[in-house]
């Protein structure tokens, strides 16, 4: 019986081992999927971008995918596939957030280095029609505690996120009828 229970065990591993999926992956993932395509920051995104400011870390073209004002069929689509994507991204990875079926964020930290971390934002608003997608890699240590410890509100069509990070930074999500 042990030894059955142990081979068991085993074999979920290797096959959670087998689907697990790295954040990298995962935004290259997301960025291909139905209606959304990989663009440059702009007044649309739901976040404030402090990584910009963290040791020169940039987000740019190439970091972010994203999909605006969606029609209800269209949303549905887009968020059933990136919720298939983020599925296989193991769930020890995600630090923060929420989702309630009309608006939601999901941080993302997987460390690929001494002091390199990357982190994947998932932003979802279907209010508004939109999802956001944003990688950033070599990120420091010292950033994990302020996503990690930051007050997710919640409630109907609004969503919040304000992380305090490192040197006076701030990472914010913000979602409601307007963004």
């Amino acid at each position: 019986m042990k030894k059955t229970l142990l081979t068991l065990i085993a074999l979920v591993s290797v096959v959670l081992g087998a689907s697990a999926m790295s954040l990298k992956d995962a935004y290259k993932a997301l960025s291909n999927i139905p209606n959304v395509s990989v663009t440059k920051p702009d007044y649309n995104l739901p976040m404030d971008l402090p990584f910009e400011q963290i040791n020169g870390f940039a987000v740019k073209e190439g970091n972010l995918a994203a999909a605006y004002n969606l029609h209800a069929p269209q949303i549905v689509q887009t968020a059933e596939a990136a919720l298939t994507i983020l599925s296989q991204v193991p769930m020890g990875y995600m630090v923060n957030g929420g989702y309630n079926s009309y608006v939601g964020a999901f941080v993302y930290w997987q460390q690929t280095g001494e002091n390199s971390n990357d982190v994947l934002v998932a932003a979802f608003n279907q209010y508004a029609g939109s999802v956001v997608f944003m990688y950033v890699p070599n990120v420091p240590d010292a950033v994990l505690a302020g996503l990690q410890s930051a007050p997710v509100e919640m409630q109907g069509n609004y969503f919040s996120l304000k992380a305090k990070l490192p040197q006076n930074d701030e990472f914010n999500i913000i979602l409601n009828k307007a963004r």
